[in-house]
C-alpha cells in the first residue's frame, strides 16, 4: 500500500515513469514478480539520508535516537519520472547491448504494490545545502526517519528521481538484509494500461525477439519494443 508523506512533493496518477535495468533484473522481476529496494547505504551516493546536526538534535530531544547504522533499514526503490525516453539514463546505468526500460505511471506503480508494509512515494527534491531541510511537524518519529532519503544534491538533478521507500518499521522487525529486500508486487499491474517494456537502443533485434519471448514464457502478454532513439530520420 503505497502512503504519502506530509511535505514532500508528489506525482500524480497519470504521469510517466521509467526504470533503467539490466537484463538481468527485468528477468528477476518476472520470475520472482518482485521488486527489489536497495539498502540506502549501498548507493554510490554517501549523502544518501543525510541529516543535518540540527534536526538529529531536535530528533534525539523528543526521546528518540538515531543509530548509526540506521540506513541499513532503509530499502529504496527509484524511477525516473518523464514524459520522453531519455539517453541519459541509457548511459548512467551502462546499457548497451542488453538494457531493459520499465515504461508505466505512478498510479500503476501505486496499485501494483501489496497492503503491507507501507510504502512512501515522493519525488526527490534536489538542493544545494543539506541544512535546507526542516523537521515536519506533527509527524511520529518512526515516520520522519523517510524524509531525508527523498532529497538529494543539485548535480543529481538530471536524474528526475521518484522514490519509494519500505515503512522503515517492518525493516526494523528481520534482521538487517545483505543488499535490500525484494518486495512482492503485481506485474500484470505495474506494466499495464499506458504501460511497455523498452530495449536499449544499442541492442541488436535478436535481444528485443529474445526478451519478448522471455516475457511469453513468463506468463505475461506486455509489449516488447526497441527504442526509437537512435534510428535514422524518416
Amino acid at each position: 500500500m503505497s502512503k504519502d508523506l506530509k511535505g514532500i512533493g508528489q506525482p500524480k496518477d497519470k504521469d510517466t515513469l521509467w526504470r533503467y535495468m539490466s537484463f538481468e533484473k527485468f528477468a528477476n522481476i518476472l520470475s520472482t514478480e518482485s521488486l527489489f529496494f536497495t539498502r540506502a547505504d549501498k548507493y554510490d551516493d554517501k549523502f544518501e539520508g543525510y541529516i543535518p546536526e540540527s534536526i538529529t538534535l531536535s530528533y534525539e530531544s523528543s526521546g528518540s535516537q538515531i543509530a548509526p547504522n540506521f540506513r541499513q533499514y532503509i530499502m529504496c526503490n527509484c524511477w525516473h519520472h518523464g514524459d520522453e525516453e531519455s539517453m541519459a539514463m541509457w548511459d548512467k546505468y551502462h546499457l548497451r547491448n542488453n538494457g531493459i526500460a520499465i515504461k508505466t505511471t505512478i498510479g500503476n506503480l501505486k496499485n501494483s504494490l501489496p497492503d503491507e508494509p507501507n510504502v512512501f512515494i515522493g519525488k526527490i527534491e534536489y538542493i544545494e545545502d543539506y541544512n535546507q531541510i526542516d523537521m515536519v511537524e506533527d509527524v511520529p518519529p518512526e515516520i520522519w526517519l523517510h524524509y531525508p532519503y527523498f532529497y538529494k544534491r543539485t548535480p543529481f538533478k538530471y536524474e528526475q528521481e521518484v522514490r519509494a521507500i519500505i515503512d522503515v518499521v517492518s525493516c526494523l522487525q528481520d534482521d538487517p538484509y545483505e543488499f535490500g529486500r525484494p518486495l512482492k508486487i503485481n506485474v500484470r499491474t505495474l506494466i499495464g494500461k499506458n504501460s511497455k517494456v523498452i530495449v536499449s537502443p544499442y541492442a541488436d533485434k535478436w535481444v528485443t525477439d529474445t526478451i519478448a519471448l522471455i516475457v511469453e514464457r513468463c506468463g505475461f502478454q506486455f509489449p516488447v519494443n526497441p527504442s526509437e532513439l537512435l534510428d535514422l530520420p524518416t
